[in-house]
């Protein structure tokens, strides 16, 4: 509801407002500590903790992690990573800390400027950009507080600056609401994923059968023999994020390669399951996708592999893209992958060692459309988020 009055109802005259320059109206607090312990610091944030375009501050380490930082920030005050200002980190402290020296504390002048409009004022896009067009350096450009108290904006009068705060914060209320509520949803997804293909669910778990998952079909690799020069152009392919990051193949994530003809590469084919085949953690590795679209001429990257059942009689592949992202699945592509700098998982291990319990056909459709339901539901959540936090941007980038 209050998206859509935004929306329609929002109007601001900005005759009465004044031009200032940011250093007029915020400072940049020099306030160090040589003991964080004894100085009473609970929290520590290093740029990494600041997660690019969140205005809330969500992660620190602990008082009394091992750390060179000195700087030290208060509850209200806004860190603004100036190390790679593209990346647009700028967020509200609402506790005291200390911070790394690639983060600016910026501190409200509170005669002039009220605090709680601060986050909005630098997490719009004129402010990230003249700090992008104000950075010096190669590779890890920085910018110094001197260079953006020179940014210019119109600032509104103490009383409208307060009517603004409570609508921008309301605003933010909505999208903090809305991630709630989908969280909730996301932890009723894990739970039933895992109760129902594990059959906790089920009322005929006797009628369940365990199989070895190179019974069920054959393995086949992805790409072979080719270089750099041949990406981006020519026939379909997909990805290895496509498959690391989907359970079910995005058609919208395909890329290209130029593929001959006579060459011997093995095509995709709907219902086809892919795996990761290597990854830099344990943890990573063995992550599936199930193609579900028809994708034509399609081929797979060489970082992963294929499965292609022999038939959809024993496991449907609109339940396999469920099941083999469950614990047990996990649990195994972890307990088995490979390495010490990268880890690799075998197509033969997974073939010979991975068991399967399978429901009848039947109850694999009924699981697999109530899991889609409540993807479903998830994915409705996540598209609203996006589009509160579209106009959330609009309506900072409009106001400033």
């Amino acid at each position: 509801m209050m998206v859509e009055t935004l929306k329609t109802e929002l109007k601001i005259d900005k005759s009465s407002w004044k031009k200032v320059k940011f250093g007029e109206v915020v400072s940049e607090p020099k306030e160090n500590t040589q003991n964080i312990i004894a100085d009473g610091f609970q929290h520590i944030v290093g740029l990494e903790h600041i997660d690019s375009g969140d205005i809330h501050l969500r992660k620190s380490f602990a008082g009394d992690t091992d750390t060179t930082f000195t700087k030290v920030f208060r509850k209200g005050d806004v860190l603004f990573g100036r190390r790679r200002a593209y990346l647009k980190k700028a967020v509200l402290a609402d506790f005291d800390g200390v911070c790394s020296g690639d983060i600016t504390v910026f501190r409200a002048k509170k005669v002039l400027l009220l605090p709680e409009l601060l986050p909005f004022i630098v997490n719009n896009d004129h402010f990230f950009d003249y700090a992008v067009k104000h950075s010096a350096g190669g590779l890890s450009p920085r910018v110094k507080f001197k260079d953006l108290a020179n940014y210019e904006f119109l600032l509104p009068p103490k009383e409208e600056q307060q009517r603004l705060a409570e609508l921008l914060w309301a605003m933010d209320e909505v999208i903090e609401k809305e991630k709630r509520n989908k969280e909730v949803y996301d932890i009723f997804f894990k739970k039933y994923l895992f109760d129902s293909v594990a059959g906790n669910l089920s009322k005929n778990i006797t009628n369940w059968k365990s199989y070895k998952f190179g019974d069920l079909g054959e393995s086949f690799s992805g790409l072979n023999g080719k270089s750099k020069n041949d990406f981006g152009h020519g026939k379909q392919f997909i990805t290895y994020m496509n498959v690391f990051t989907n359970s079910r193949i995005n058609p919208g994530m395909i890329d290209f390669v130029d593929v001959k003809d006579n060459e011997n590469q093995n095509r995709i084919e709907y219902g086809n399951i892919l795996f990761t085949g290597s990854s830099e953690t344990p943890q990573d590795v063995g992550m599936s996708s199930v193609v579900l679209d028809d994708l034509g001429e399609c081929y797979l990257n060489s970082f992963c592999f294929g499965f292609r059942l022999h038939n959809f009689e024993k496991l449907l592949p609109e339940y396999a893209r469920f099941l083999l992202r469950g614990e047990h699945v996990r649990k195994f592509m972890f307990k088995n992958a490979q390495g010490s700098t990268r880890f690799n998982l075998s197509k033969t291990t997974v073939k010979s060692r991975l068991k399967l319990l399978l429901p009848p056909i039947e109850e694999q459709k009924v699981i697999s459309s109530k899991l889609e339901e409540i993807e479903k539901m998830v994915v409705a959540f996540e598209q609203q988020i996006k589009t509160s936090q579209s106009l959330q941007k609009s309506l900072i980038n409009q106001i400033f």
